[in-house]
């Protein structure tokens, strides 16, 4: 399996999991945050920069019977509408990606959130009104720059791994 097989973060996001009546799952890897959502009924678009990935998640959910609108995209490029919930596992580690499949888990630069960052300078404009952001972030990047972009932050649950921290919140503007 090339994309990001869920981990500690992705369960960390399934145990809190709550999908709006549309929601985007930004960097869908595996899919199982987008099956999720659509079996719960919500109207789901999946995107990723991993062209394999997308063309998995569309063979599983024609497997399953879940309509899920999968999209070849980096962040927003090929995504124009609103959502009420958006959910992002990003590359929240620090270091420079050599290839695509990098970019599941690095690709962040020195603090492992420009990626991060030029997502939410995105967001803003696609989120619904009263919609939730739900990311995963990491002790390594810098939650304080994350929380001057203005989103309302609440953090939701957080669990210590071997090297670091990683933190789920709740972003709302």
């Amino acid at each position: 399996m090339r994309e990001y097989e869920p981990s500690e973060d992705t369960f960390l996001l399934l145990k809190h999991l709550h999908c709006g009546n549309r929601t985007l799952d930004m960097g869908t890897g595996s899919g199982i945050i987008a099956i999720e959502c659509a079996k719960k009924g919500s109207k789901v678009v999946a995107v990723d920069i991993d062209p394999i990935a997308v063309e998995n998640l569309r063979i599983e959910s024609k497997k399953e019977d879940l309509k899920i609108d999968t999209r070849l995209s980096n962040l927003f490029e090929n995504v124009p509408e609103k959502f009420d919930t958006i959910i992002f596992n990003p590359p929240y580690l620090p270091g420079e990606a050599k290839d695509i499949v990098d970019y599941q888990w690095a690709g962040g630069g020195k603090y492992g959130d420009e990626t991060i960052l030029k997502f939410l300078r995105q967001a803003k404009k696609h989120i619904n009104k009263g919609g939730e952001i739900l990311i995963i972030l990491s002790s390594f990047n810098r939650i304080e720059e994350i929380a001057k972009m203005g989103y309302g932050m609440k953090k939701i649950d957080e669990l210590k791994l071997s090297f670091h921290k990683i933190y789920l919140f709740s972003l709302r503007l």
